[in-house]
């Protein structure tokens, strides 16, 4: 409960500096853009739009690592360049958690063990560049884009057993990744339909692999969103989000979530994803912040 209470403190401290920001984003009329916390628009964004995250796990999956509890903490910067692409910075800030070391062979194999560090763990710093196919959208109606990126190992985490440091993870890794986004509003616009298919690889990494030993592998990352736009400030949201990397990882989860609009420019998102499969994380509770300057 402890490590809970200092990273929610955060996220209200990080709340309360953005909210004196004066309003700068939608036309006069206009309704911001809420989205989800897992599926993101095709369509470009508005203006300058940063993510604050905090997200409590339950049974994150680690190669080395089991039953491995714990919080992260992550930015998201995107920057629209025109009304038809942008560029998406991710950076994961920090990590701390504990679970059975799983090592065998070693001495401290299977002891309970704690990870801290500046970094992820399948999060690595990326740039993301994110295009719309805006030929297509005219013939069909929908908001349709593509995206690439590249990413790179921020910092190693630290595995520590009774205060002292026993291993690291993340010693080297670099990640790519393409896909596809799609995204429309429907019933007159009273709901929203949107949907992701992002494959990431990784690169000579270590110590992060969902399956396996293997240092290079990869995750296709699935997801669909129904947003009820009816609900004034409120909006509720329901996503699905499947992950697997084609071998012995294959992960299914919902996650019933709620958006408060405080106003044009802020909003506060809280969701609940929890897996249906026995591979995966079992559950989590993500808070995330976003401000449109």
């Amino acid at each position: 409960m402890r490590k809970l209470h200092g990273s929610g403190v955060m996220g209200l401290i990080l709340g309360s500096l953005l909210l004196p920001f004066p309003f700068s984003v939608t036309a006069a009329g206009s309704k911001p853009v809420v989205e989800p916390i897992f599926t993101r628009y095709a369509r470009i964004y508005q203006a300058p739009t940063l993510d604050f995250r905090t997200e409590f796990f339950r049974e994150k999956p680690m190669e080395e690592m089991t039953d491995f509890d714990g919080y992260a903490l992550s930015l998201d910067f995107t920057w629209p360049i025109n009304d038809r692409s942008q560029l998406e910075f991710l950076l994961p800030v920090y990590i701390n958690g504990d679970g059975n070391y799983d090592k065998p062979g070693t001495p401290f194999d299977g002891v309970h063990a704690d990870v801290e560090g500046f970094g992820g763990v399948r999060d690595f710093p990326s740039i993301i560049y994110e295009r719309r196919f805006s030929w297509l959208e005219e013939k069909t109606g929908t908001h349709v884009a593509w995206l690439a990126g590249f990413g790179r190992r921020f910092d190693t985490l630290k595995v520590k057993y009774e205060g002292d440091e026993i291993d690291r993870f993340n010693h080297t890794g670099y990640s790519y990744r393409f896909g596809l986004k799609m995204d429309d509003d429907i019933r007159d616009g009273s709901m929203t339909l949107l949907g992701n298919l992002i494959y990431v690889g990784f690169l000579d990494s270590d110590d992060i692999n969902v399956s396996g030993d293997d240092t290079a592998f990869g995750i296709l990352y699935t997801s669909g969103a129904l947003m009820f736009n009816s609900y004034g400030r409120f909006t509720p949201v329901l996503e699905a989000i499947l992950e697997a990397d084609f071998k012995d990882f294959t992960a299914f989860s919902l996650a019933p979530e709620v958006i408060y609009t405080l106003n044009d420019n802020f909003d506060i998102k809280l969701g609940v994803p929890f897996r249906l499969t026995s591979d995966g994380q079992k559950v989590a509770a993500d808070l995330e912040l976003t401000y449109r300057f």
